[in-house]
């Protein structure tokens, strides 16, 4: 199914949906109870290593969190105006999902804003929760007044057009990771908090919050227990979580 220009009808934009098999609004409220060290640690225990982000990709408020499957952007630093590319968000924005997380690479682009609070107040508007820039954003203020979670690595005032474009989306995109670059597939589950951001192969996305959860209900009576003034060590012993 496309997407098709209604003036000229010569150009036509692939609409590209992912479904998941889980309730994706009630996976994320999960999700959203636990915080991203806990889902890192829980992938390594089943041998999914280096599924973070690198240091500086943080949210523009801490409060915020995301949770959701991936809605991948590629982009790249063109000078180009070409409007006809440009106007591909009109297909992105029919192919997305509600529950879905936007993740953006740039390439390294620094020359711009890469997401603004018009993308946030359209993306919004057909059900996404939040988004992930491996760049820039602009219009910060705006985003944090409207509530939207967006994490970026900076903040750059300048206008995208001419300067980058997203010229495909629901494909395989390399994003920064903290041992190399992390693949990231259309629906893997991408979950970010005031630590950073973590992606879970789709495949493990239930796998993987089961154990969290389970980890984050020990933590919360280890915690009593040592607050209680328990000795350290039989509270590990006995919970298994320090």
């Amino acid at each position: 199914m496309t997407v098709t220009d209604q003036e000229t009808g010569k150009f036509e934009y692939p609409i590209k949906k992912v479904n998941v098999n889980y309730d994706v609004e009630a996976i994320g409220n999960r999700y959203r109870k636990l915080y991203t060290g806990l889902v890192y640690d829980a992938m390594e225990s089943i041998g999914v290593k280096g599924r973070a982000m690198n240091s500086g990709i943080y949210p523009l408020l801490h409060t915020m969190k995301v949770a959701g499957p991936a809605f991948t952007m590629h982009g790249i630093a063109t000078p180009s105006r070409d409007v006809k590319t440009h106007n591909i968000r009109l297909g992105l924005m029919k192919s997305m999902t509600p529950g879905c997380v936007q993740i953006r690479d740039t390439q390294g682009d620094l020359s711009c804003g890469q997401f603004g609070e018009i993308s946030a107040t359209a993306a919004a508007a057909v059900g996404c929760v939040g988004a992930v820039i491996d760049g820039s954003t602009r219009d910060s203020n705006y985003l944090i007044d409207m509530g939207f979670p967006t994490f970026c690595r900076f903040r750059n005032p300048v206008e995208a057009f001419g300067r980058f474009m997203i010229v495909d989306y629901q494909i395989p995109i390399f994003v920064k990771g903290i041992d190399s670059n992390i693949l990231v597939n259309p629906g893997d589950y991408v979950f970010g908090d005031n630590d950073g951001v973590v992606i879970v192969p789709l495949e493990k996305t239930i796998e993987i919050l089961e154990i969290a959860e389970g980890w984050f209900e020990s933590e919360g009576r280890s915690r009593k227990a040592m607050a209680d003034g328990r000795d350290p060590f039989e509270v590990y012993e006995e919970f298994g979580r320090f």
